[in-house]
């Protein structure tokens, strides 16, 4: 998904929930979402990820939640999860604040 597509959603108020999986550090410079889980950690708080509604991940570049995505679907067989192509960066860059 792209920030664009990303925006339109959360204007929308379409159900959707976004994770940031950088680590908190990375996190000071702003958010589009105040859902943390650190990749570091995201295995092992997979449970906290919802399977009934779509969810969105992003790192800073979208290198990160682009193989974590593909890791969820291998090993979990979801299919609810996209990520925000190119991240955070991009995000800003664009002035996509919400």
């Amino acid at each position: 998904m792209n920030a664009k597509e990303l925006k339109q959603k959360i204007q929308s108020n379409e159900p959707l929930v976004i994770i940031d999986i950088r680590e908190p550090y990375e996190c000071e410079n702003g958010y589009i979402s105040e859902i943390n889980i650190p990749l570091s950690e995201f295995m092992n708080r997979i449970d906290e990820v919802p399977t009934d509604k779509p969810v969105v991940i992003y790192c800073n570049s979208g290198k990160r939640s682009r193989s974590l995505k593909f890791m969820i679907e291998k090993l979990h067989s979801s299919t609810n999860i996209q990520d925000l192509e190119g991240g955070y960066v991009v995000w800003e860059e664009n002035a996509l604040t919400v």
